[in-house]
C-alpha cells in the first residue's frame, strides 16, 4: 500500500467533514461576532451566513483535496469569497448572542465528535501493533 492510499485510508470523510464544519463555525463566530461589535453603528446591517449551505458547497469543492494553511489561524480562501452573506437591517443584540451560543455548541459537537474519531484510530493504531 502506497503512501498516498494509506493517508486516504487513515483520514476518511469523516474527519474531512469534521474539518471543514469546524472551519465554518469558526469563519460564522467572527461574522457574528462582527454584528455584535457594530450594535451601536448607525446603519450597520447584521450578516450571517447559511452554514448547511456554505457546508455544502466547500464539501463539494474539496472533496479529494487537501488544505494547506500557512497559519493555523487562516481560513480556507473559499469560505472568505464564496459564501452567500445573509444581511438585515438592524442588529438585534439578544438575536445575535442566542446565535454565538447555538455556533459555540455546534462547534464543541464538532471538536467532541473529531476527539472521538482520532481516539477511535489511536486505539485502533495500539490494538493493531499488539
Amino acid at each position: 500500500m502506497d503512501k498516498l492510499s494509506m493517508n486516504k485510508s487513515l483520514f476518511d470523510k469523516t474527519i474531512h467533514l469534521l474539518e471543514r464544519s469546524l472551519d465554518l463555525n469558526t469563519f460564522r463566530h467572527k461574522v457574528l461576532s462582527g454584528n455584535v461589535a457594530n450594535v451601536e453603528t448607525p446603519n450597520y446591517a447584521a450578516k450571517d451566513i447559511s452554514f448547511q449551505r456554505a457546508l455544502e458547497r466547500s464539501l463539494q469543492q474539496t472533496i479529494g483535496v487537501s488544505l494547506q494553511k500557512t497559519h493555523p489561524d487562516h481560513l480556507a480562501e473559499d469560505l472568505n469569497t464564496e459564501l452567500e452573506m445573509i444581511s438585515k437591517d438592524g442588529i438585534n443584540i439578544d438575536e445575535e448572542m442566542a446565535k454565538l451560543a447555538e455556533n459555540n455548541l455546534m462547534f464543541q459537537a464538532g471538536v467532541q465528535a473529531l476527539l472521538k474519531k482520532l481516539e477511535a484510530l489511536k486505539v485502533t493504531i495500539i490494538e493493531g501493533g499488539k
